[in-house]
């Protein structure tokens, strides 16, 4: 059995050939419907950010077309779509699955490594200093003998 997820178009509620006009209208009607400060439904808030999500692929030409082949190949199931992690200039989506929780992914070092390499760049820099520091006094005594 497979599950209809609602797409793009069904949240905005418009056809897959609406126009860029016909889609800002939508956006406009039911973020009027839908907006936090003016529904006191509590479900009203994450409706307005599923429309908002619609409104920003569906107005970017670019993020449109890779919204409806990702659509067309059954790989983009809804909100949680793969291109939807990232937007050319740099703007990120919010998602419901986004978590600060996630695993960071494994370097192959590991933590015992990590502490090895920090531990080896601290004694890299005390040396550093402390070669520096008798450059100066050997530098500095000399200018003194030569006065």
């Amino acid at each position: 059995m497979r599950r209809t997820v609602e797409t793009y178009y069904d949240i905005l509620g418009v056809r897959k050939d609406a126009t860029p006009d016909e889609i800002r209208a939508a956006y406009r009607r039911l973020a009027k419907q839908y907006h936090p400060d003016i529904n006191p439904d509590p479900n009203a808030s994450e409706r307005f950010i599923l429309i908002q999500q619609a409104y920003e692929t569906l107005i970017d030409p670019d993020a449109r077309v890779r919204y409806d082949l990702a659509l067309q190949r059954g790989s983009a199931s809804g909100q949680y779509g793969p291109f939807q992690w990232y937007r050319p200039g740099g703007q990120t989506i919010w998602t419901q699955r986004f978590s600060w929780q996630r695993e960071m992914p494994r370097s192959g070092m590991g933590r015992i490594g990590s502490i090895v390499l920090l531990f080896g760049v601290g004694i890299l820099i005390v040396l550093m200093l402390m070669l520096s520091l008798i450059f100066r006094l050997a530098a500095g005594g000399r200018r003194q003998q030569d006065s």
